[in-house]
């Protein structure tokens, strides 16, 4: 009898699969309601909800660097009822944090990526840095003086500027504020000198002239700001950070159940209504497949923990 419980196992899969969905599905969503991670996560849902016959339902559980949500996703029953929606953040964590609550790799079963929002390194509307030829001089010329701010310890607006201190020798000394929103504030009084960002955070005031945008941290320059310059245009070749946005489940997630959500989540994102309504919260829509999206978050956390095995003084306790 025990040699066919694993058949029995895999036909029960397989029925509840091809039965999925027959109920209301929960997207947990790691951000408070409001914000670029919480809309995209309201769009995506409410084309699924369409797509699938069943009502995909936004759950917000902020807090932790999203680490509660992610753990909340990791313990959940691996039926392809909750599913997860998770950012850079994700991988940030898994470089920074002393102790995870759960495995970010082992723990979850890739679904699909949405898009990605680049970062944009800004200083004061009226500093004399213009490019990050003129930030590299200025640091090199009054070592530890330069600061930059960040959204606080652990975050990618921490990172980014300490990948850029390593890779060009410099010393700038590191602020940390609130959020984004006070580390903002903090340029534009001139209490720090730079800040890595998002762009949707950032590009109303560059657009104000009270930020000045002297390169953005993706592949290619934004249609929004053309004349910005890329980090690797700026020196750095290679240079490709900011935040991108997926859908995970909990591992052991039917595969044909991942193949559904998939599929549903690769033809919304190819609609012209859903990408337009992603890129009015800056995100670039752009799906992939769950290989794809594994290799990418493997790929993110090796960058990121030999930065920390450089710098331990970016780990954190928590």
């Amino acid at each position: 009898m025990k040699m066919f419980r694993p058949l029995l196992l895999a036909v029960a899969c397989l029925a509840a699969a091809q039965d999925y969905p027959n109920k209301p599905i929960r997207m947990i969503i790691p951000a408070a309601p409001g914000g670029g991670v919480d809309s995209a996560g309201r769009i995506l849902a409410t084309r699924l909800s369409a797509m699938l016959g069943k009502a995909v339902v936004p759950e917000n559980r902020a807090g932790a660097g999203t680490m509660l949500a992610s753990d909340y996703v990791a313990k959940a029953p691996a039926d392809g009822y909750t599913i997860g929606l998770i950012t850079t953040s994700h991988t940030v964590n898994a470089a920074v944090r002393a102790n995870l609550p759960f495995d970010p790799i082992a723990d979850f079963a890739t679904v699909s990526l949405i898009g990605s929002t680049p970062d944009l390194l800004v200083v004061n509307g009226e500093s004399p840095i213009k490019s990050v030829a003129d930030l590299l001089a200025a640091a090199k010329k009054r070592p530890g003086k330069l600061t930059f701010g960040s959204s606080g310890p652990g975050t990618l607006s921490q990172l980014e500027p300490e990948m850029l201190k390593q890779s060009a020798g410099v010393d700038i000394l590191h602020v940390p504020y609130r959020g984004g929103v006070p580390a903002v504030t903090a340029v534009m009084g001139k209490e720090v000198d730079m800040l890595f960002l998002g762009v949707v955070a950032v590009a109303p005031q560059v657009e104000a002239g009270k930020l000045r945008a002297i390169a953005t941290t993706g592949k290619s320059r934004l249609a929004r700001f053309p004349n910005v310059p890329t980090m690797a245009e700026s020196g750095f070749p290679g240079w490709d950070t900011g935040i991108w946005y997926g859908v995970v489940v909990p591992a052991g997630t039917p595969p044909a159940v991942v193949a559904t959500l998939n599929k549903r989540i690769n033809e919304a994102i190819e609609e012209p209504e859903i990408r337009n309504k992603l890129a009015t919260v800056g995100i670039e829509p752009g799906g992939s497949t769950p290989e794809q999206f594994s290799a990418l978050m493997k790929a993110d956390i090796e960058r990121w923990k030999k930065l920390v095995e450089k710098l331990p003084q970016l780990k954190t306790a928590d």
